[in-house]
């Protein structure tokens, strides 16, 4: 069969440029089965199911916030695209109000949540022996109240939002993270996020940078 042809085909192009990227081939490491084993996520009491499966919407999710989407109706919009969709293992798009309701759901466990993924990364061997450090910017619609203006002095410019200061491996894989009112996070939690990291292994080099 000649691939001339597809050469120059969006749909192609959009396909391999998701394939391509580290949350797909994260997925095929971690199990998200366990999402089910937490009571938020349980059907109603009404007897009403869920569309989809929490394993389904952590995907998604994390697929959308590693391209820095944010917000129920920009991770609705991008879960619409059929590649992503079926990429994050879907049988259909979900709505605004799935992802609207999980988001709220997740909220109460997220925390635990992250724990349980950085123990089966560790367990898997996909930490390096490199950590960095360095804090980001959270974006978030202006309808989050717990959110404020801030100011990111890499892209000079205000959002609206939080700070959240990170440490991932060279894979660029988080393990230990906080939110911060600001991008520019304060000493103690700089130094409390690395303690939380050492605790799941030793490294050989910690690179922090500094703006």
């Amino acid at each position: 069969m000649c691939s001339a042809p597809l050469q120059n085909t969006p749909s192609v192009e959009t396909f391999f440029n998701i394939v391509e990227t580290e949350t797909l081939a994260l997925f095929e490491y971690l199990s998200f089965e366990f999402l089910e084993e937490f009571d938020v996520f349980a059907p109603a009491k009404t007897g009403r199911t869920r569309d989809h499966k929490p394993s389904e919407m952590m995907r998604g999710f994390i697929h959308c916030y590693y391209r820095n989407i944010y917000g129920i109706r920009p991770v609705e919009r991008e879960l619409r695209n059929t590649v992503v969709w079926l990429s994050c293992g879907f049988d259909r798009p979900p709505s605004r109000d799935a992802v609207d309701r999980f988001l709220t759901d997740l909220g109460h466990v997220v925390d635990e949540i992250f724990d349980h993924l950085v123990e089966q990364a560790a367990y898997r061997g996909l930490l390096d022996l490199t950590y960095c450090i360095d804090s980001t910017d959270v974006r978030t619609m202006p309808a989050d109240q717990d959110a404020s203006k801030c100011y990111d002095p890499t892209a000079e410019e205000y959002y609206y939002g939080y700070g959240c200061t990170i440490v991932s491996t060279g894979q660029k894989i988080p393990i230990a993270a906080e939110f911060t009112k600001s991008k520019q996070a304060p000493e103690e939690t700089a130094m409390r996020v690395t303690r939380d990291a050492l605790a799941v292994e030793q490294p050989i080099w910690m690179i922090c940078r500094v703006e």
